[in-house]
């Protein structure tokens, strides 16, 4: 490949990362704001909010899960959003690495709860903000859980907390929509 494209493919892999981010952080926020109180729904409420609330009361029991247990419903989420776009949009780079990161977005999110499961580069990718850092992503943990809902790097969460945008989303929906 040349420089020319080289210098072509990096804004769609930028691009495609920083919507995996906000897309992680669009699902987090529908589990941490509508999960609450929905926990005996059949599907939803079992395999997604159940977890979720049982995260933000211990942060690190996903982790006593497996691989596969722990990415699953991630990847559920992620390939027909995924697929979609594929079919609306044609096959673009940015949109295929929108649909790995998001496949990843749950283990990147491991690896900020805990640095030992961390491979090294991406403890490296962690120190530069691409991967999210657990520095980064304890500003989630801090009670009342309405900030950092993305998981994927440290760079969509400061413009979005900063525009309050998962405030001005709330204020846009029906009243006890969100718990």
């Amino acid at each position: 490949m040349t420089a020319l494209g080289i210098l072509l493919l990096l804004p769609q892999l930028l691009l495609g990362w920083l919507l995996a981010d906000f897309l992680s952080g669009v699902l987090h926020w529908i589990e941490d704001r509508f999960g609450p109180g929905r926990e005996h729904w059949p599907v939803l409420g079992r395999l997604i909010f159940t977890p979720n609330i049982i995260h933000h009361a211990d942060p690190t029991a996903f982790l006593r899960t497996g691989f596969v247990e722990r990415n699953w419903t991630t990847w559920a989420a992620v390939l027909p959003i995924a697929a979609l776009m594929l079919i609306a949009l044609g096959s673009q780079v940015w949109i295929w690495t929108a649909a790995i990161a998001g496949a990843f977005a749950s283990e990147i999110h491991a690896w900020a709860h805990r640095k030992t499961m961390a491979p090294r580069w991406a403890l490296w990718l962690q120190s530069i903000g691409m991967l999210q850092s657990p520095r980064h992503h304890a500003l989630h943990h801090v009670p009342d859980h309405r900030r950092h809902y993305c998981i994927i790097s440290d760079w969509v969460n400061p413009v979005l907390d900063h525009f309050e945008f998962w405030h001005h989303l709330e204020q846009l929906l029906p009243k006890g929509l969100i718990r």
